[in-house]
């Protein structure tokens, strides 16, 4: 390296890899929506946050900090990654929506098997308490109802899967489980929503931008053209 000249010593190829490293090229190829999101991961890489809000002023975007923030938080620098990040946030909250379906599908059944377990509880002690009668043939007449009504909740029960009858302690349990995970999947679906918006409005600002003159952007002390 020394043969050629000093502008291939060891010092000075340091120095222009050092100055090369904070540069970012934006392929020409590249449709503007895309170069425009490189330009503003390039100041979240770098953390530059100064100069994002100069860029910010220029181009009179209200939401920018907003757009800054949530492209960092969420380490979006790449404009393939921000598409696929809306697209998984949308799928997201489809498959809250389905499972909250589910839930309440499963709470309405659960709910169902409680109050045919607690009729067939009682039921079942009238029939049980047929073994003490002094008649068991009247006192069978006389609880006719009782005795149809025990049979149709064994069969009904029989049809939503329960073939034993559980405690009341396990069936509240179990609709206590599904109400806490169905708070839970609301809230998660709340936040998806939340985040959608948040989306909605950085594509709201690079449609503003899109719009707007092409410009020159400062990052670091350099100029990269949008």
């Amino acid at each position: 390296m020394k043969s050629l000249g000093s502008y291939y010593s060891e010092e000075n190829v340091r120095i222009r890899l050092a100055k090369n490293r904070s540069k970012v090229k934006t392929p020409r190829h590249l449709s503007r929506e895309a170069r425009l999101y490189i330009n503003i991961s390039t100041y979240v890489t770098t953390g530059n946050r100064e100069g994002f809000e100069r860029w910010a002023k220029l181009n009179n975007l209200k939401e920018a900090a907003r757009t800054f923030n949530y492209l960092s938080e969420n380490n979006l620098p790449n404009y393939d990654d921000f598409r696929q990040h809306v697209s998984d946030i949308e799928a997201s909250v489809k498959v809250a929506d389905q499972r909250i379906a589910q839930i309440n599908s499963e709470l309405s059944t659960q709910k169902i098997i409680q109050k045919h377990c607690d009729s067939y509880r009682l039921c079942r002690k009238v029939i049980e308490d047929c073994k003490s009668a002094k008649n068991p043939k009247d006192y069978r007449t006389k609880h006719q109802a009782e005795y149809q009504l025990h049979d149709s909740l064994r069969k009904e029960l029989q049809d939503l899967g329960v073939t034993k009858i559980p405690s009341s302690d396990k069936i509240q349990k179990q609709i206590e489980n599904l109400e806490s995970e169905q708070a839970a999947t609301v809230r998660e679906k709340q936040e998806l929503q939340k985040k959608q918006k948040t989306l909605d409005i950085i594509r709201q600002n690079f449609t503003s931008l899109l719009n707007a003159p092409e410009m020159q952007v400062p990052v670091s002390g350099k100029e990269l053209a949008l």
